[in-house]
C-alpha cells in the first residue's frame, strides 16, 4: 500500500472558509447584493455601513458606469 501523505498548512496561502463563514457569505449575498436597472443597461451593487467618526452611514456601493452623475 502507498504511504499516506498528511495535509499540511501552506504558508502565504488563504485559509479555507468555515461552514459558519460560508453561511455568513450566503446571508450577505441574499440581503446585501442588488441588481440595478437603468435606461443604459444593468449592473450590480451592494449595501454596507461605513463607519465615520463613531457613526455608521448606510451606503450603496456600485461602479460609476452603473450610476453616474447623469443618473443622480
Amino acid at each position: 500500500m502507498d504511504e499516506i501523505i498528511k495535509e499540511k498548512k501552506l504558508d502565504n496561502y488563504p485559509l479555507p472558509v468555515t461552514i459558519e463563514n460560508t453561511d455568513n457569505i450566503l446571508k450577505q449575498l441574499k440581503e446585501c447584493v442588488c441588481k440595478i436597472k437603468t435606461q443604459n443597461g444593468n449592473g450590480t451593487g451592494f449595501f454596507c455601513n461605513i463607519p465615520y467618526y463613531g457613526k455608521e452611514f448606510p451606503v450603496l456601493m456600485t461602479n460609476y458606469h452603473v450610476i453616474d452623475n447623469n443618473f443622480i
